[in-house]
């Protein structure tokens, strides 16, 4: 038996401004390194065996932020990015309501194969989130690792783990630096915990991508 802890990066000024990030390559804000700070302390008494980071830097500092302490590697994996939304990106909801009326209303369906142009849908981020995932389950059955991701691609990456379908990552929000908790054995995935923020305690906590 392991664990498996995922921690959504902390809050961008993008995030703030409501603008969709997507693989949009966005630093932490003041306040997101702060948040970052409190996960830490959040995640201080447990012993991690392996930190897996994706390579976009919100999420590198979030990591290193977390990991400061210790001796570990942030190991980087590109295919732990964000959903990429193509002309989307740098948007926010009412600009690409005005931009492009036709695509948002289609955005807004739950349909996990519309992908917005130049960008990914749904199923294809699950695709790569789901190999990611599923292989350091295996890799690591009896350790506890830190998976440092965003909002929308660790939503699959939930469902993958606990095999809900595709779709359920509709139903999932997940905040900057909330902390999710898996158990993991060989037959089965167990969630202890979804989307816990009391140690960010008042430090504003943003939803979105």
């Amino acid at each position: 038996m392991g664990k498996i802890y995922m921690v959504r990066h902390g809050e961008t000024q993008w995030n703030t401004e409501g603008r969709i990030q997507g693989q949009t390559n966005i630093p932490l804000s003041e306040v997101g390194k702060n948040q970052a700070r409190l996960a830490a302390d959040r995640l201080s008494t447990v012993t991690f065996d392996a930190v897996y980071s994706s390579d976009l830097d919100r999420t590198l500092e979030t990591a290193k932020i977390i990991t400061e302490s210790t001796n570990l590697k942030i190991i980087t994996n590109p295919s732990l990015r964000e959903r990429f939304f193509g002309i989307f990106e740098g948007l926010t909801i009412k600009e690409r309501e005005d931009t492009y009326p036709e695509l948002f209303a289609q955005s807004t369906k739950n349909d996990v194969n519309f992908a917005p142009p130049e960008g990914e849908s749904i199923k294809e981020t699950s695709t790569r989130m789901s190999a990611a995932v599923q292989t350091y389950k295996e890799k690591h059955i009896n350790d506890n690792i830190l998976i440092v991701g965003h909002g929308g691609s660790l939503r699959c990456a939930i469902s993958s783990l606990l095999d809900l379908p595709l779709e359920s990552s509709f139903k999932f929000v997940l905040s900057n630096c909330g902390v999710t908790i898996f158990e993991t054995y060989e037959d089965n995935t167990v969630l202890l915990s979804y989307n816990d923020t009391h140690h960010l305690q008042g430090v504003e906590n943003k939803e979105g991508y």
